[in-house]
């Protein structure tokens, strides 16, 4: 199976009129996304006590997570990748105008291991059918 793509044309908002570059880039194109219960299907070959076992852990691992990164603490998946949490607050300008209770969540960030990267690295790639030539 390959990664499919598309070609997106690029738009050059940044030099003047005659000056604008022009040309197109590669955008992947997604499948679909698959849900952890498909990935366990996935998974456990259509065995029910191995999806089973992989559900109850995967519970484990992700309520861990969650208590970990509340900790402040950045959780490594040594040859996945590692997550760590992002903060923001309102605009100030002297750091004495906020609170931690004015602080929250932004988001949560992953970064992959250098091994996921290489090993996507080798991911061979089609262009998308539907999006023609």
């Amino acid at each position: 199976m390959s990664i499919r793509y598309k070609f997106t044309p690029i738009y050059d908002n940044l030099n003047k009129e005659g000056e604008k570059v022009k040309g197109y880039y590669p955008q992947v194109v997604s499948r679909g996304t698959i849900h952890k219960d498909k990935l366990f299907d996935h998974i456990s070959h259509g065995s029910a006590p191995l999806r089973a076992e992989l559900s109850r852990s995967w519970m484990l691992i992700e309520d861990s997570i969650i208590e970990l990164l509340e900790e402040g603490f950045d959780v490594c998946l040594n040859d996945f990748g590692t997550f760590s949490v992002s903060a923001e607050s309102r605009f100030v300008e002297k750091k004495n105008e906020i609170r931690a209770e004015s602080i929250t969540v932004k988001g949560l960030n992953f970064r992959t291991s250098k091994a996921i990267n290489r090993k996507l690295k080798k991911a061979k790639f089609e262009r998308d059918p539907e999006n023609g030539y």
